[in-house]
């Protein structure tokens, strides 16, 4: 049989995980074993005892070129082998029941939005430019709080306003660049970025990136943080060049977090009042006409 297979077989058994540092130590061993191996004999061994020798110098090469490749494809391999599909986050955020979106502006340390959305309590909230606005979808009600002088004003709107509102929290949150994975333009990529200055961005996050041919010729890609534990997205960052030769031009990123209904519910209770949900303000509208 084959040593190589052996070799594969027999480390393919014992469920290796190695670090990079580990790899690249065994793997300039290997290196070491190889060269050794091809130095040559002294000039006065026999011909009979240089031809056996030949034999087991083969047979040793035979064995660290066979050691040297299952290194390579355990050092290349094994994060491909772990790497999160991108389907996976469609999976998960479908099954995410709450969430907070903090969106910032490149250059930006504040905030430009928050949004939380809750799909169990049937509810959005959105706060950017000293205004809170709350959609309340089971009881067909928008709510806008003004931050500098507290005033609330409370309307119904129309079921095709609101389907609007459902579409924007279903899925995927809006999170992900395209809302389902069939929309993503042929030809896109979906690699892990292995790069520790990018780790301790978020710790426990692997990063990945989509890339993609935008319809506006642009070159686009979003570049994900990934909770191994949930597969669930922590940050996002989106960017975008002209042309191959370009740089990617950082634009927007997002900070996500989930946070639990009780947690939803206190925030609309302080920011509205405990009866946020059935409250007829002074900007109260008769039923809108479709």
């Amino acid at each position: 049989m084959n040593p190589a297979y052996n070799i594969e077989s027999e480390i393919e058994k014992l469920h290796i995980t190695t670090a990079a540092g580990t790899d690249k130590r065994i793997l300039k061993d290997a290196f070491a074993a190889l060269e050794k191996s091809t130095q040559k004999q002294p000039p006065d061994i026999g011909r009979s005892v240089g031809q056996r020798t030949l034999r087991i110098r083969i047979a040793e090469l035979a064995a660290v070129a066979a050691v040297v490749l299952v290194i390579f494809a355990l050092f290349f391999g094994i994060s491909n082998a772990k790497a999160i599909e991108l389907r996976r986050l469609y999976e998960a955020l479908a099954k995410a029941q709450n969430v907070c979106i903090s969106s910032f502006v490149s250059g930006k340390t504040e905030p430009a939005q928050k949004v939380w959305a809750s799909r169990a309590l049937s509810l959005k909230m959105q706060e950017a430019e000293n205004q809170v606005v709350l959609f309340d979808i089971k009881h067909r009600l928008r709510q806008v709080k003004d931050l500098n002088t507290n005033f609330i004003q409370t309307t119904l709107v129309s079921i095709d306003f609101l389907a609007k509102v459902e579409d924007s929290i279903a899925g995927s949150f809006g999170l992900l660049p395209f809302p389902d994975i069939n929309d993503i333009p042929e030809g896109y990529q979906w690699n892990r970025v292995d790069d520790t200055h990018l780790a301790v961005i978020v710790p426990g996050a692997e990063v990945y990136d989509l890339t993609w041919l935008g319809k506006d010729g642009l070159l686009c890609k979003w570049r994900v943080f990934v909770d191994t534990r949930t597969n669930l997205p922590k940050r996002t960052e989106y960017y975008f060049k002209h042309g191959p030769r370009d740089e990617y031009e950082f634009q927007t990123y997002r900070m996500v977090t989930y946070p639990s209904e009780n947690q939803i519910q206190l925030l609309v209770r302080d920011t509205f009042g405990s009866d946020a949900s059935t409250r007829r303000g002074p900007g109260y509208m008769g039923t809108p006409r479709h």
